[in-house]
């Protein structure tokens, strides 16, 4: 997809960040993410290319908002306990840039579903504590190829649950523009950048994020505070502050990261700096901690401007040191009336096994398309959900003719694999059973199937795709296999 807002090559080398996993600083919800979690963030981070305005691009001041692209109840926007204010941000933008694409018709009221990646988060490695940010969106809607609005069966924020305790199985993930009932809404592409800030002067950052909100799109914001202190201060401004005041988190600059670190998203959404006075200048921004009743009736806060883009932190092993990072999520959806895409799993079948206590003893996946063909494969990995299956010459044996490589699993072994792979139709299928099975698949979860491969004994692995279904795209029936997708 081509994206709306010219890009520049990222060039800095972002590090790790360090989220102390089990603290809470904040009374609200925040991100708690392992170290691996950490790890990821910051490689996404890094592999983004750099957004800058465009040359001809003059801001000029005044006051903007692109919140009428949103239609949304403030009271439902409230994350709390967890850690999934990277759904709800990202769910917020893709929704404003739905609206904004469609003219406002249909209207979708409280937006798309956050519930329907809340619930799925496993499948991108994520959950309602650990955190994740817009690049998990992505990977999830570029499986599943297509949004669902709030409105859907199942699909509103489950505000009822457990922490850890969700039930995706009742979500429903609808028909392509439906006119009435359970509706998808297909999409065409997803496309990330990160909005030009550091190390560069305050008024081009300015001028890099007013561009995106002149052209009437939305940024998300990623801020850390690195103390249990600095997220005091700002909790008792949210809590307690009138929706009119500014908070400048400068005063987070250059702060020792402890235990209480941690990080926040949040939506760029609007700007004002009519005001004589630089101080009152301000950025406006949807959060997700609730309209504490009534001190925030549109859920949002508004963000000092003339602050230090570059500000920082220290003492984190290794980390991301800048206080805040800009990002753009420019969505493309297909246009009204599009079928769902090719995407995902074109059957699924998984087996209860009765003399199991309702095991799941087999599973089959057959249409996971793939577009950069092999030239060889010598040993490979077939994972379903988190039940990760060797494919070698220990395991079973690898077959080549000119247009498939095909692997069976040796006699007794379990679980039991075949596998094909068509060079020509480039589409893989899998067909898995054993007892283990019941450890790592469960049909209310859904599926993920992946395979990776590599041309030589030793060598790297290469993804060769990874597709999904959702769990209502995914129904068993004991000693029977009925199709999904």
């Amino acid at each position: 997809m081509t994206t709306r807002l010219s890009t520049l090559a990222l060039t800095s080398c972002l590090v790790s960040m360090l989220f102390a996993p089990g603290a809470n600083a904040s009374r609200f919800g925040m991100m708690h993410m392992s170290d691996a979690q950490e790890r990821e963030l910051a490689t996404w981070v890094e592999s983004l290319e750099l957004y800058a305005a465009p040359t001809a691009y003059a801001p000029v001041t005044g006051s903007v908002s692109v919140l009428d692209h949103f239609h949304y109840t403030p009271e439902l926007r409230d994350q709390t306990p967890t850690g999934t204010c990277w759904i709800w941000a990202s769910t917020a933008i893709m929704s404003m840039y739905f609206d904004k694409q469609f003219s406002g018709n249909p209207v979708l009221q409280d937006g798309l579903s956050v519930q329907f990646l809340a619930s799925n988060a496993w499948m991108v490695g994520s959950n309602l504590n650990a955190g994740g940010h817009f690049g998990m969106t992505k990977a999830f809607y570029d499986m599943i190829g297509y949004a669902i609005p709030y409105s859907n069966i199942g699909a509103a924020w489950d505000t009822t649950f457990s922490v850890g305790e969700v039930r995706p199985s009742l979500i429903a993930s609808g028909t392509s523009w439906s006119a009435s009932g359970n509706t998808a809404f297909p999409i065409a592409g997803i496309d990330i950048s990160k909005v030009d800030t550091w190390d560069i002067s305050q008024a081009d950052a300015i001028r890099n994020l007013k561009s995106v909100l002149d052209a009437g799109y939305p940024v998300g914001l990623l801020y850390f505070l690195p103390t249990t202190a600095d997220w005091d201060i700002f909790d008792a401004f949210w809590a307690n502050e009138p929706a009119t005041s500014i908070i400048n988190m400068d005063y987070a600059k250059d702060h020792t990261w402890d235990k209480g670190g941690c990080g926040h998203w949040t939506v760029l959404v609007g700007y004002n700096d009519t005001d004589s006075d630089p101080a009152k200048h301000y950025w406006t921004m949807l959060n997700t901690h609730g309209t504490v009743d009534g001190t925030r009736p549109d859920v949002t806060f508004r963000m000092a401007m003339n602050i230090d883009y570059s500000a920082q932190f220290t003492g984190n092993p290794d980390p991301i040191p800048y206080l805040y990072s800009w990002f753009v999520m420019d969505t493309t959806f297909a246009p009204k009336n599009s079928p769902l895409p090719a995407k995902g799993l074109e059957s699924v079948a998984l087996t209860v096994d009765n003399s199991l206590s309702s095991a799941m003893s087999s599973a089959v996946v057959s249409g996971v398309g793939f577009s950069a063909v092999p030239a060889a494969i010598v040993l490979g990995k077939l994972t379903l959900n988190l039940l990760e299956i060797p494919v070698n010459a220990d395991t079973g044996s690898w077959g080549q003719t000119s247009s498939e490589f095909r692997f069976v699993s040796k006699s007794g072994a379990d679980p039991y694999v075949t596998l094909s792979i068509n060079r020509l139709t480039r589409k893989w299928s899998a067909s898995v059973r054993g007892t283990t099975l019941a450890r790592k698949i469960n049909s209310s979860d859904g599926l993920v199937a992946k395979f990776e491969y590599a041309v030589a004994p030793g060598g790297d692995f290469t993804l060769l795709s990874q597709s999904a279904a959702v769990a209502d795209q995914v129904k068993t029936k004991a000693s029977a296999a009925v199709k999904g997708p």
